[in-house]
């Protein structure tokens, strides 16, 4: 289903949204193939054993008065040799007394956490979460109060480091009720800052914040850099309702913060099979989450998306020899029962091991998030 039919049909049913559609419809030729130096095996493909084992919570909970008790997002960018960034889409405080039971104060919407470290081994308790003058853990984007509204959020997605500036996407939220998930979006944005800490300052497009808007895709949900010099940005998209695919935009690094610098996969147009004209744009994978992560495994010579199917609660991964696909039919990876409220699976491609032959995934259950080692074998 093209981008287009799905902008009309979400513009139908989310008439209170602010569309704010626009669309330049120029088109930007292209051939279709591999990225770079990355060619498919031409080999008839092997079967592929793995096993997976988890290494335990990257958050460490002690005894206090004041303090982080769980966090949800989890996008982790490198900064640097043995320093870690960490964008989280939410941070739970609270405290845990003497009963060992956490007792939740509040939600922060939107933090930064700092590690030392880059070992996967390593990250219980290494977590340095960003925080004021009194110990409490700070927004990562500085609002305006002209323009800030009790109800507006900023929720982090997926990041990106160059040598100058730290990228992160965010989702523009709005809530709707009182529960702390009765929200819903109003756009994506980019931020950047020249400091891993913050503050980080919102890209502005035409007088606002959103790069895509509520009907368009919500682009941000993963970050590829290949090897071909360009960026590869994966977002959700409603295609039906109740159902949800992933669509495609590239840009080179250097102009990330330009909207009109970026092209979107398409099928459906005669010139190639990239288009600035985001109406045109043909999903990559069907049935995605908001949370889902894209690498490019060297050991396996294959592009990865790791999630978490919600509905059967099971971590799904796919292989493809392209970043736009053909994906391959989803491999379960583990299980989590309902009890455990899982959510937000995604590889983070930065703690990959011999070439890709170890990687590493974070979960979260019940807010804390966990980290899990799979290591694969070709037979």
């Amino acid at each position: 289903m093209k981008v287009k039919n799905i902008l009309f049909f979400a513009l139908a049913v989310c008439c209170w949204f602010s569309a704010g559609l626009s669309a330049s419809g120029g088109r930007r030729e292209t051939t279709i193939g591999p990225s770079a130096d990355r060619k498919p095996s031409a080999q008839k493909p092997k079967s592929l054993k793995f096993s997976v084992k988890q290494i335990g919570p990257i958050l460490e909970v002690k005894e206090s008065s004041t303090q982080v008790i769980g966090q949800g997002g989890n996008y982790a960018v490198t900064d640097g040799p043995g320093k870690t960034v960490w964008f989280l889409n939410n941070i739970w405080t609270g405290e845990v007394p003497s009963s060992g039971q956490p007792a939740r104060w509040g939600i922060i919407e939107g933090g930064v956490a700092l590690s030392a470290s880059s070992s996967p081994y390593s990250l219980k308790g290494a977590l340095n979460h960003v925080l004021d003058e009194n110990r409490w853990p700070i927004p990562f984007l500085s609002s305006d109060f002209r323009e800030y509204i009790q109800v507006r959020k900023f929720w982090p997605r997926a990041g990106f480091k160059n040598e100058k500036k730290y990228y992160v996407f965010y989702s523009i939220l709005n809530n709707f009720g009182s529960g702390p998930y009765d929200y819903f979006r109003v756009g994506q944005g980019l931020a950047f800052s020249d400091n891993p800490s913050g503050s980080y300052k919102k890209v502005e497009v035409g007088g606002g914040y959103a790069l895509w808007s509520d009907v368009e895709p919500a682009f941000g949900s993963a970050v590829l850099s290949d090897s071909d010099g360009w960026l590869y940005i994966y977002g959700r998209v409603m295609t039906e309702p109740g159902k949800y695919s992933a669509a495609l935009a590239r840009v080179r690094p250097e102009n990330m913060e330009s909207r009109e610098k970026y092209d979107y996969y398409s099928l459906d147009v005669s010139s190639g099979v990239w288009t600035s004209d985001l109406t045109e744009t043909t999903p990559v994978m069907e049935n995605m989450p908001e949370e889902f992560s894209v690498s490019y495994n060297e050991y396996l010579k294959s592009y990865l998306a790791l999630y978490l199917d919600i509905e059967d609660t099971e971590i799904l991964l796919m292989k493809a020899d392209y970043p736009w696909g053909p994906w391959k039919d989803p491999v379960k990876i583990m299980a989590c029962s309902k009890e455990e409220y899982c959510s937000g699976a995604k590889e983070q491609p930065l703690f990959s091991l011999e070439d890709g032959k170890k990687i590493f995934f974070t979960l979260e259950k019940k807010n804390m998030p966990y980290i899990y080692e799979l290591t694969f074998t070709v037979k």
